[in-house]
């Protein structure tokens, strides 16, 4: 190979070189740019009723978040998670206690009362709030007719309000409820309500009698389910029920012994609708007013399922992350679950004594849902570390793999002085020879460079995650495990004397 063509060689080399480390340089604010977690705290349970050490707990871990979390995560409000789960369904509730009904019928009367008042926006929020606790409550087993025929009523005085309030299109809405309910022949009529009420009721049911049949497509998880729609079975999942009146309907689905929640699907006439439910998610699923939770009748259950409800559970909320917390059998368990890749990031357990919250359970739960802070013996007995996935994200290991680059390519530019074979002069001569050196050097170091950034990646792949995002390396992470003989050097103020 000649000298000249040497120069050209190193030339187009050169160009290659620039071109590798312009593409391999991350973007100018790569290094700092952090995704923000979403997360959402909920309710772990076993039994029926909530555990007052779990209220307790969740309201310390919940001060906690706020004050430790650094704008690092962004907590998403128990009340606007269990608003967003109850805008399309109900709970329904295992049993018709009598506490329940008499909570029922003050609901009712509250409502009733508003409107004798002629205080119709009052009574259309006590009759709205009583109309979702009887559609619930309807649903419940043992359910008598007592019960329906209060909830017809609570919704008969509901489009009475909204009559009142000169809104009859929202009457009308709640008069397509009624047929789908109970059918265009309910018991709505001048006896108990008022003339232009019941005549508004009439016309739309027989709007309802005119207009053209909807379907609704019903599938389930697992399959086989049973439909009930407006209490009444309509078969097996899948299926998909014609010949429904427009309106909305109350769908649940009932597998052996495990129930869905209570579903408001609305159907348009002449047109399809869908409704995809799990069951063994929903039959965990608990909802309140300003609370969602995961209700397990024993601890076993609770472990073998939190995961999977858990994940679908952040699905539904869109979030990114699931912070499971509750006290089981005298022991505060928390659970971090990672939503988009479906496992327990951390988790942890300590036992904790039945009056009364303990700072360092708290501790101890913020730990688990906010990073390891770890001690020089390493996490507490009964917690558990998972290995940062974001090893991409190591400073170092991205500086060497730059830096590596750089020298190869500099190497490849001058590399091929060790072929020159044909010198036309001595000047020519010691240009090659320079060559070789800067070559052999270029190469070695970006062998070395190359080396380190695996290294420096394969460490950050190791570390455990803080904060829930990968905890980046330091330089001195390199040094060898101190059992080794090895450990970083840490400086000290001297205490004043």
């Amino acid at each position: 190979m000649s000298i000249r063509t040497v120069h050209i060689t190193q030339q187009t080399a050169w160009i290659l070189s620039v071109l590798l480390t312009a593409v391999a340089l991350p973007p100018q604010n790569a290094l700092a740019e952090e995704v923000e977690r979403t997360m959402a705290l909920v309710e772990v349970r076993t039994g029926e009723d909530t555990n007052p050490l779990t209220t307790d707990y969740l309201q310390e871990v919940l001060v906690g978040l706020q004050k430790e979390a650094h704008g690092d995560v962004m907590l998403v409000p128990m009340q606007k998670s269990a608003e967003k789960l109850r805008r399309e369904r109900d709970q329904v509730p295992s049993a018709l206690t009598e506490d329940r009904r008499a909570a029922l019928d003050t609901a009712r009367k509250q409502g009733i009362k508003f409107l004798d008042d002629a205080d119709a926006p009052n009574a259309i929020k006590a009759l709205q709030a009583a109309e979702a606790k009887y559609r619930a409550a309807i649903a419940a087993p043992g359910a008598e007719d007592r019960l329906r025929k209060d909830y017809l009523d609570v919704l008969a005085q509901l489009a009475t309000a909204h009559v009142i309030a000169k809104d009859k299109d929202s009457a009308s809405e709640v008069f397509r409820t009624v047929v789908t309910a109970f059918g265009g022949k309910a018991n709505v009529t001048d006896d108990n309500y008022r003339p232009d009420v019941v005549e508004l009721f009439r016309k739309v049911a027989k709007e309802a009698s005119s207009q053209p049949k909807g379907q609704v497509e019903v599938t389930s998880d697992p399959p086989g389910a049973h439909i009930l729609i407006n209490g009444i079975d309509r078969g097996v999942t899948p299926a998909t029920i014609a010949d429904l009146a427009p309106g909305v309907y109350a769908i649940r689905m009932q597998a052996g012994a495990a129930s869905s929640m209570l579903h408001r699907v609305k159907v348009v006439g002449g047109k399809k609708a869908s409704l995809a439910v799990s069951v063994e998610y929903e039959r965990h699923l608990l909802l309140d007013e300003a609370r969602v939770g995961l209700g397990y009748a024993d601890l076993d259950g609770a472990q073998k399922r939190v995961l999977a409800d858990s994940v679908a559970l952040g699905r539904e909320l869109g979030v990114a992350s699931i912070a499971a917390v509750g006290v089981l059998d005298g022991t505060l368990y928390a659970w971090l679950i990672d939503v988009a890749q479906a496992r327990i990031e951390r988790s942890s357990n300590l036992k904790v004594p039945g009056i009364g919250t303990s700072p360092r359970a708290v501790a101890k739960v913020l730990n688990t849902l906010l990073g390891e802070r770890k001690t020089a013996d390493g996490p507490e007995p009964g917690e558990t570390e998972k290995p940062g996935s974001a090893w991409y994200k190591s400073v170092p290991g991205i500086a060497c793999g730059v830096g590596a680059l750089a020298a190869l390519g500099v190497g490849a530019a001058f590399a091929p002085n060790f072929t020159v074979t044909e010198v036309y002069s001595p000047e020519e001569r010691d240009k090659a020879e320079r060559g070789r050196v800067i070559a052999g050097v270029s190469l070695g170091t970006g062998a070395l460079l190359a080396g380190a950034s695996a290294f420096f990646f394969w460490r950050a792949a190791q570390t455990p995650a803080a904060n829930g995002a990968h905890a980046q390396s330091a330089p001195w992470d390199a040094l060898p495990p101190p059992q080794l003989g090895f450990a970083a050097t840490v400086f000290a103020a001297t205490p004043s004397l």
